[in-house]
């Protein structure tokens, strides 16, 4: 499955001249596509307690209804009007199937990749205008949704009309188009945009791509520094001057403390990439985490043997770097040394067989195994 680019673009030149800067339409961008999920298939799983469901419901005027997932069993026997939106997303995660769907986009980096959520209106419902701060392909499924969109990105933090969602009051469309099953529409993130179900009911899958900020990074890697001093510095101020004034922060004591800290944010360029790399790797939700195994690496040899394989969780990003010698493979918000062709083999494949692992990476592998990270299952191909 891949992507069937407009005439005149190919992936680099999406990437040159649409990616982050402008809106693109794809018409019948997967080439034979069939919607293998129905509304009611989507329904369930709204309800399964890992699901990561919102239920939306345009009431009147400004005001809106929001119901976070898991939904109850009955939830939909009192749904009255046709102006709402189911919307569940991780559908990859809930349907290890689907990861195949994202395969298409894998000429940007896997931790990039957010997830793809599924969306369900009838007739004219709707999520509102907003604004989203992430890239996303918006692909139609099933039905026809027609975008109103604003052409210029906005800049800035955008009010909004609802104290619950994020709507915009003041979105002005600039180009209306209409999507029917197979067409797909890339956005750039700051571009308002507004759907509608219209004609028939619709599914909407949006491909959604992660893009981290400072203050969401800033947490993290302040407990990574924490948790590796092994003994911090604290302020000292021996032979100080008597205060003028004991209210007065003075001056000595300002640059002393901004001293500490810049100290402490003293990191060389490998311990940072090594925190980038679990970062960008730790889980978003651990609900289905398990207590760790502790099998060893003799057995669970002996159960890969030859007609099993370690298939990638479905919940866990890989990634890799190269280091001094092979390769060090982050999942899960963890660093493992491993051997080159190991770390290629399961971040390209999301699986390894027994040929992929070398004496190097027998406690790699154990350790994920037992965290859960990688599963053994049936080997298909023998």
């Amino acid at each position: 499955m891949q992507i069937n680019w407009p005439e005149g673009i190919n992936e680099e030149i999406f990437l040159q001249q649409y990616w982050q800067q402008k809106p693109l339409l794809i018409p019948q961008a997967l080439e034979n596509f069939s919607n293998p999920l129905d509304e009611n298939e989507l329904a369930g799983l709204a309800c399964d307690p890992d699901a990561n469901a919102r239920f939306m419901q345009h009431v009147q005027g400004n005001e809106w209804r929001m119901c976070m997932g898991p939904l109850d069993d009955d939830f939909f026997d009192n749904v009255t009007g046709n102006k709402w939106s189911l919307l569940v997303s991780d559908i990859e995660k809930l349907l290890p199937d689907f990861r195949d769907y994202l395969q298409p986009f894998r000429f940007l980096p896997d931790w990039r990749i957010d997830d793809l959520m599924i969306s369900y209106a009838p007739p004219g419902g709707s999520v509102g205008a907003h604004v989203d701060q992430y890239d996303v392909f918006l692909l139609q499924a099933s039905g026809v949704r027609e975008w109103q969109i604003e052409t210029t990105a906005r800049i800035g933090r955008q009010e909004s009309v609802s104290n619950d969602i994020s709507l915009l009051g003041d979105f002005t469309a600039d180009e209306t188009m209409r999507l029917r099953a197979g067409d797909m529409l890339y956005l750039p993130p700051h571009f308002a945009h507004h759907g509608i179900a219209i004609e028939d009911a619709c599914m909407t899958w949006s491909i959604g791509f992660r893009a981290p900020s400072a203050d969401e990074m800033l947490p993290s890697i302040l407990n990574y520094i924490s948790d590796d001093m092994q003994q911090p510095e604290r302020f000292t101020d021996s032979g100080r001057s008597k205060a003028s004034n004991p209210g007065l922060i003075e001056v000595n004591d300002k640059t002393k403390l901004r001293q500490l800290l810049a100290t402490a944010l003293e990191y060389n360029d490998q311990q940072l990439d090594d925190w980038i790399g679990r970062y960008l790797t730790e889980a978003k939700d651990t609900s289905e985490d398990t207590d760790i195994q502790t099998l060893d690496w003799r057995s669970l040899k002996k159960q890969i043997g030859a007609k099993h394989r370690l298939n990638g969780n479905s919940y866990k990003t890989f990634a890799y770097s190269p280091a001094t010698e092979g390769a060090t493979l982050y999942a899960d918000g963890e660093s493992y040394p491993c051997s080159m062709g190991f770390a290629e083999q399961l971040c390209s494949q999301r699986w390894v067989t027994a040929v992929h692992i070398t004496e190097t990476d027998h406690t790699a592998v154990t350790a994920l195994f037992n965290r859960h990270v990688l599963l053994l299952e049936a080997d298909s191909t023998h």
